[in-house]
């Protein structure tokens, strides 16, 4: 459901900009990056969630 996973995103990016150690180091939120990651697009969405991945250490 991209519609969906576009509000994740949203969701995820925002809980990056209040706390972004806890993003980048829990290990939920790097499950959930590294889950939303593998079902990403070349779109807008797919960029941001590669950009969180990166910063948080994932492989992109």
């Amino acid at each position: 459901m991209p519609e969906q996973r576009a509000a994740a995103v949203r969701m995820l990016r925002r809980a990056e900009r209040i706390s972004p150690g806890r993003v980048h180091r829990h290990p939920f939120m790097r499950s959930i990056l590294a889950e939303l990651l593998t079902k990403a697009k070349r779109d807008a969405v797919g960029r941001e969630l590669r950009g969180m991945a990166y910063r948080a250490g994932l492989h992109v």
